[in-house]
């Protein structure tokens, strides 16, 4: 990747509001918005049982690229039952290494905190990062709060993942609160966080990757989710020449009603907003090239091609449920403006991702 200093820092990158106290204010409203900073919890309006047992989802999704590798995961709650999903990819070989997804039980076989940035000392350890159990499956996420690092690991057959990412001297996250239905009643919020430090190792198929100096990042997202969702989705992480790392979060038909956006940049130690997104892909055919684009705003602006070389993919028709779901892997190449300056980014490793579901 390279890059080209256009001009002097950009004095509105600071636009976003702090995050609130809480996702809803003294009379049970919901703050509608996007946010600077990471919620201490999530505590969701009222809803009857019947929606929370239908409607409740959390996940968390924690994602790590270095010269050599990109390794992700994924720990989903859908209230009546789990899933997960682990890939390992080698960069220079532009191969999957490792893809395994599972089907599991309910809590306490997994469970997402309601905590996105640590649990305090003297919460339960339930409410303690994230977890998912199956026999011969163990993968796990904390985040030590004082430390300023999220812990990784995940142990399933012959792959072994013990890594950490750490927010110490990066960019804040982005949080939104974002409606789901029209009356207002259903919410979800999602925390994103990229460009952050990795360190760590992963181990797969006789394999050994060291973790340390890599870029990572993380999704939280807590919610009442429609019946149908559907969107697409890009996550990127990588560093820049200058040694800035450096980290993409976008999304379409997902957290983007009126005056919210979970869309942004994460450089340095800024959280740069972006506008809306727009992804051009063949459905048919996810490992042909995609194209995402972003519209002109004050802050900064992305026009990328995305070239897949694999992809992790589900499909399911349990007739109450089904869904369409595929996260192609590869580099992002192609052009970001962001802080006042261009840069030229080649070979930036990410995912992209096209869902549709009925849950």
């Amino acid at each position: 990747m390279s890059h080209v200093n256009q001009s002097s820092h950009a004095s509105h990158v600071n636009a976003l509001p702090e995050v609130p106290e809480s996702v809803v204010d003294g009379e049970g409203a919901a703050r509608f918005g996007t946010y600077r900073g990471a919620l201490g919890q999530v505590v969701l309006p009222r809803a009857g049982r019947l929606t929370r047992l239908a409607s409740h989802k959390r996940w968390l999704y924690t994602f790590v690229a270095t010269r050599e590798v990109i390794a992700l995961y994924a720990i989903v709650d859908l209230g009546y039952a789990s899933n997960a999903f682990v890939l390992v990819a080698d960069r220079a070989s532009k191969s999957v290494l490792f893809d395994r997804g599972f089907t599991g039980l309910p809590r306490p076989f997994v469970r997402v905190s309601d905590f996105p940035a640590g649990a305090p000392a003297n919460a339960p350890t339930s409410q303690r990062g994230a977890s998912f159990r199956l026999p011969g499956v163990r993968l796990g996420a904390s985040f030590s709060s004082g430390a300023d690092e999220y812990h990784q690991r995940a142990q399933v057959d012959d792959l072994l993942w013990l890594g950490e990412l750490s927010a110490a001297k990066g960019p804040p996250a982005i949080t939104v609160i974002a409606p789901v239905s029209e009356d207002g009643r259903r919410v979800n919020v999602t925390q994103k966080w990229a460009a952050l430090r990795s360190r760590g190792m992963l181990e797969v198929g006789g394999r050994s990757f060291d973790l340390n100096g890599g870029v990572g990042g993380i999704d939280y997202t807590n919610g009442y989710l429609a019946r149908r969702t559907a969107w697409r989705w890009a996550f990127a992480c990588g560093t820049l020449p200058t040694g800035e790392r450096v980290g993409l979060n976008l999304v379409s038909g997902f957290n983007d009603a009126p005056g919210v956006s979970e869309n942004a940049l994460f450089i340095g130690s800024e959280l740069v907003p972006l506008g809306r997104a727009r992804f051009t892909w063949n459905r048919d055919d996810v490992l042909a090239p995609w194209r995402l684009t972003t519209e002109e705003g004050a802050d900064g602006a992305v026009d990328l091609g995305f070239q897949p070389f694999g992809a992790h993919r589900e499909r399911r028709n349990l007739g109450i449920v089904r869904s369409h779901f595929v996260q192609p892997v590869g580099h992002f190449s192609g052009t970001l403006r962001a802080l006042g300056r261009s840069y030229a980014i080649e070979d930036l490793a990410g995912v992209t991702e096209d869902q549709d579901i009925l849950w």
